[in-house]
C-alpha cells in the first residue's frame, strides 16, 4: 500500500471509509475503481478532504502526477486527452484539456525545486512550439493556451505568453482561466 493509501485510511478513520471515498471520487470522476490508479484517486480524495495538492502530489511519481492533474482537469469538466504524440520531428504534449471555449497544452514538471524564470520562459517557448504543431494536425478546435504546470509555486504565473501554474493554483487557474485570457499567447 502506498503512502498516500496510508494516509487516506488514516484521515478517513477505517480501510472500509477510505474504500469508500476512493469509491466516491471514482463515480465523481466516471473513472473505474480498477486499482490502477489507487495513488492518484487516493490523492485526490484527500484533497477533497482539504490535503493541499502540493503536500499530496509529493508523494506521486511523475506518471501519476500527470495523471492526478489530468483528473483534475476532468473533475473541472474539461475533455482529457493525455501523452498526445507529435511526430516529425518526435515531441510530446502531457495533457490536452479542451472546454467549450479553450484547450490548455499542459506539461507537467514533477521538480522538486523551482525553476527561475530563464528556464520557465524556455519550458514555455517549446511547449507554445508543440501547440503550435498540436494546433496544425488536430481537426479544428479552439484557441490553445500553453500551460506549465509545476510541484512548487514561481511565484510568476503568466510567462512569455504561457501561464505558469503551481499544482496548488490547479483548480483556481481552471476555473478563472477565461479572465486571464489576455495574458495569454493563444495559438
Amino acid at each position: 500500500m502506498g503512502p498516500l493509501l496510508q494516509l487516506l485510511e488514516r484521515k478517513a478513520g477505517t480501510p472500509q471509509r477510505a474504500r469508500e471515498a476512493l469509491a466516491g471520487v471514482a463515480e465523481r470522476l466516471g473513472t473505474p475503481g480498477d486499482g490502477s490508479t489507487d495513488e492518484v484517486m487516493a490523492g485526490l480524495a484527500l484533497c477533497a478532504r482539504g490535503e493541499p495538492p502540493e503536500s499530496v502530489s509529493k508523494h506521486l511519481n511523475w506518471k501519476d502526477f500527470e495523471k492526478f492533474c489530468s483528473m483534475v482537469l476532468r473533475a473541472k469538466g474539461y475533455r482529457v486527452r493525455e501523452n498526445l504524440h507529435l511526430r516529425g520531428p518526435r515531441a510530446q504534449i502531457d495533457i490536452l484539456g479542451v472546454s467549450a471555449r479553450i484547450c490548455l497544452a499542459v506539461d507537467c514538471k514533477h521538480w522538486q525545486r523551482t525553476p527561475g524564470r530563464a528556464t520557465l520562459a524556455s519550458l514555455v517557448a517549446a511547449q507554445r512550439a508543440r501547440a503550435e504543431r498540436l494546433h496544425d494536425t488536430l481537426e479544428p478546435i479552439g484557441p490553445i493556451a500553453t500551460v506549465i504546470l509545476v510541484l512548487t509555486d514561481p511565484g510568476e504565473r503568466f510567462v512569455e505568453g504561457g501561464a505558469v501554474v503551481p499544482v496548488s493554483a490547479l483548480g483556481d487557474f481552471l476555473d478563472t482561466v477565461e479572465s486571464h485570457r489576455e495574458m495569454l499567447d493563444l495559438v
